[in-house]
């Protein structure tokens, strides 16, 4: 089995419990061993975070402060090589073996440059684990009730904003929302950032469009929520600019679930 031309790249402010459950499965099941390139960025590190990277051969990338998602996100890419890389927080466990995980990274490595898009999802979409606000609003407005028919009726713009998360709803969304989700291959699918907001979890996107785009982007939007009093980029994208772009956005069937072990605080 061939390396795979990209980069894997860490988030982990605190909550080591789950970075070395999230780094036992990249190793369990081949992820660690697709690429050379592996890095972990550790805000505001200690020595027991230092180990755990290093244990399982990823480079720690460390700063004595906390950073914020926006902030961590950003010196991780910097520290980055140019091309695919693949973007991950500290609680995102690794769920598929070796062969699913080859051919989707292989497939969306591929797509990435093949369609132009601005980022393909990995998150599970059979197990994503929680939390998923995004499938429980999608669900209040397009489940087949009065309550949810009523919200479309009354929201039609909001409700149309929700349809590409129908993709972690639906086994065959594109016959759901036909014109709008597009089946690319093998359960793949594609939508534009008109019906998708921009997602930290899972994504593989390229490095370059990735600072250049949407962290320069996200820096410059002015926001009074923040999360531990940084931003978040996902709470700076939530715009008209992102949606008015069309950016497109893959969903693959996905190999990462959300699993944190312990509580970090906020």
């Amino acid at each position: 089995m061939n390396k795979l031309p990209f980069a894997i790249g860490i988030l982990s402010w605190k909550g080591y419990d789950s970075l070395e459950n999230s780094l036992f499965s990249y190793k369990k099941y081949g992820l660690s061993n697709m690429t050379d390139q592996k890095f972990v960025c550790l805000p505001e590190y200690s020595d027991e975070g230092i180990k755990i990277a290093e244990k399982y051969n990823y480079k720690p990338i460390l700063v004595n402060q906390n950073l914020g998602i926006l902030g961590g996100f950003k010196l991780l890419a910097e520290n980055m090589p140019q091309g695919p890389i693949l973007l991950l927080e500290n609680d995102l466990e690794l769920i598929e073996n070796k062969k699913e995980t080859y051919s989707q990274l292989k497939k969306s490595i591929n797509l990435l440059n093949e369609h132009n898009l601005i980022q393909v999802r990995l998150r599970s979409r059979k197990s994503p684990g929680e939390p998923f606000v995004g499938l429980k609003k999608y669900k209040s407005y397009w489940s087949d009730n009065v309550i949810s028919r009523t919200k479309r009726f009354f929201r039609p713009l909001k409700a149309h904003r929700l349809i590409g998360t129908s993709t972690y709803y639906h086994k065959e969304p594109d016959k759901i929302h036909p014109g709008i989700v597009k089946k690319i291959d093998n359960s793949f699918y594609l939508v534009t950032s008109t019906i998708l907001n921009w997602a930290n979890l899972a994504i593989l996107v390229d490095r370059d469009v990735y600072l250049e785009k949407i962290i320069k982007t996200a820096e410059h939007i002015k926001s009074t929520k923040k999360i531990n009093g940084f931003k978040n980029i996902e709470i700076e994208l939530n715009n008209s600019w992102w949606r008015n772009n069309e950016f497109k956005i893959l969903i693959a069937p996905g190999l990462f679930k959300h699993k944190r072990l312990s509580h970090r605080g906020y």
